[in-house]
């Protein structure tokens, strides 16, 4: 089983039970060295935030399904966790969940004279975001940007 497949199947089995626990899957990572053991990586949110407990289930209750499944022959190391306070916007959902919120984004080329944009998302509509930059508000495609983050005032 190829890595695309196993992350699809680990998805599909693990989905149920986040669901009825409220808790979003963000991302996956499964990496498997020529040497050593793999290593899957789960990040987990919810609305509002999720705690430490709420993270340590996950663990308990994946770690399980996977045992029983056996979705991964080689021997491995789980890891949960939150996406953390800087977590990266990947979906179009993310744009819109958080509106009002610090970002900073990279453009893949220079956008309105500059590549890094950092303000207050104002939302995501026909594929653009809007980006308060102080007085100015910035729109930008979002097949142009590169890599974004939520951010935090220093």
């Amino acid at each position: 089983m190829d890595r695309e497949e196993v992350l699809a199947r680990l998805e599909k089995l693990i989905q149920p039970f986040l669901s009825a626990q409220g808790v979003e899957l963000v991302e996956v990572e499964f990496t498997q060295p020529k040497r050593g053991r793999a290593t899957l990586r789960l990040f987990v949110d919810r609305e509002g935030g999720i705690t430490l407990d709420e993270i340590a289930k996950v663990s308990r209750v994946v770690s399980e399904l996977l045992d029983v499944h056996d979705l991964i022959s080689s021997s491995y190391t789980l890891e949960v966790s939150s996406p953390g306070l800087t977590r990266e916007l990947k979906q179009p959902r993310d744009y819109e969940r958080y509106t009002g919120r610090l970002v900073r984004l990279t453009t893949k080329g220079l956008w309105e004279g500059k590549q890094v944009h950092r303000g207050i998302l104002k939302g995501l509509a026909n594929e653009e975001v809007s980006l308060a930059e102080g007085e100015t508000v910035v729109v930008i495609p979002l097949a142009e940007i590169a890599k974004a983050r939520l951010d935090f005032e220093k």
